[in-house]
């Protein structure tokens, strides 16, 4: 298992995952404002695995960024400035109610090993995600739309329509500042996730389904993205 990290100049992209010449590739631009840490939690995140990287990076550049980075590690239990205290998962119907009645948002690996009939592969596995990413409940901000993500899963193919017709199931809104506290807050250049599992008891602010936000559950991920969200700020986060 490997996986390689560049440094860009892109506008476009704070950072960027791609399969790229046969390797999981993570682009790191350098024009956001923060890319110190992206690169520095790639390493020191993946320098306590026994996961071979590649950093296609300058000798100065690194040293820059560590320079900058200062004595953060990538599982420090304190939100930095620029990180979201409300975090999102997003799941399909089928897996929300199976997480509302565990009372736990559990990793693919974790599913696996606990469900005789759990899918062959996750849906990264088409993108070319690492086997290690199985081992942790992925997390966003609130405002990316990790819909498309649930979209694709529910239809069996990657699709990044945020217009596209599914079956809408559950979005997991999490005190981020909790579970960073708490130390199971990681960060690996590319993701905000826990390693495992999720005790809803203790981390959740609040869930949307789209019978508790009104509307139908086939819609689309731009509807059901928005229409949570606002209902959360409004109705929740007051």
């Amino acid at each position: 298992m490997k996986i390689r990290c560049i440094l860009t100049d892109s506008t476009e992209y704070r950072q960027f995952n791609c399969y790229e010449n046969g390797i999981y590739t993570l682009k790191i631009s350098k024009k956001y404002e923060y890319w110190f840490y992206d690169l520095c939690d790639f390493i020191g995140f993946y320098a306590d695995t026994d996961i071979d990287t590649v950093l296609d990076i300058s000798t100065n550049d690194i040293v820059s960024a560590q320079n900058l980075y200062g004595n953060h590690k990538y599982n420090e239990q304190i939100l930095r400035a620029y990180e979201p205290t409300v975090l999102v998962h997003s799941t399909t119907k089928e897996n929300a109610k199976s997480i509302l009645k565990d009372g736990r948002i559990k990793s693919w690996n974790i599913l696996k090993s606990e469900k005789a009939d759990w899918e062959d592969k996750p849906i990264g596995s088409l993108l070319g995600d690492i086997d290690d990413f199985s081992n942790y409940v992925m997390l966003s901000g609130v405002e990316q739309n990790n819909e498309i993500i649930t979209a694709s899963k529910t239809n069996g193919i990657i699709d990044t329509d945020i217009n596209q017709d599914y079956c809408a199931g559950a979005r997991f809104y999490l005190d981020a500042n909790k579970l960073a506290k708490d130390g199971k807050l990681i960060r690996d250049g590319a993701h905000l996730k826990v390693r495992d599992y999720i005790d809803l008891a203790k981390y959740m602010i609040w869930y949307a389904t789209p019978e508790r936000v009104g509307i139908p559950e086939y819609t689309t991920p731009k509807s059901f993205f928005e229409v949570s969200n606002r209902f959360f700020y409004k109705k929740v986060r007051i």
